[in-house]
């Protein structure tokens, strides 16, 4: 007996998964954006910049390396408000 793909409940959602496709291509064209000028900011204050501002560029990014994405994540979205910074998930996302 061969399995039977039924594609209903796809079909039935399949507005939602256009605007998710959307709403991906949206975040990764901010992040690609955002992060290309943050690391051009941070490549020029880790080589150009005063020794205390290389040493805090140096800090981050030793810090955010060595922690799983879905840690920094959990942190961003929940951690945050905890602290009384409120944002949506869309900029949690991208942040």
């Amino acid at each position: 007996m061969a399995y039977q793909f039924q594609f209903g409940s796809v079909f039935a959602g399949f507005d939602q998964l256009l605007w998710g496709a959307w709403l991906t291509v949206l975040l990764s064209a901010a992040g690609i954006v955002l992060g290309l000028v943050l690391g051009i900011l941070g490549g020029w204050g880790r080589a150009q910049g005063p020794r205390g501002l290389a040493w805090a560029i140096a800090a981050y990014v030793e810090a955010i390396r060595n922690t799983p994405f879905l840690v920094q994540l959990f942190l961003i979205f929940f951690g945050l408000p905890s602290l009384g910074i409120r944002m949506s998930a869309g900029a949690a996302a991208l942040l």
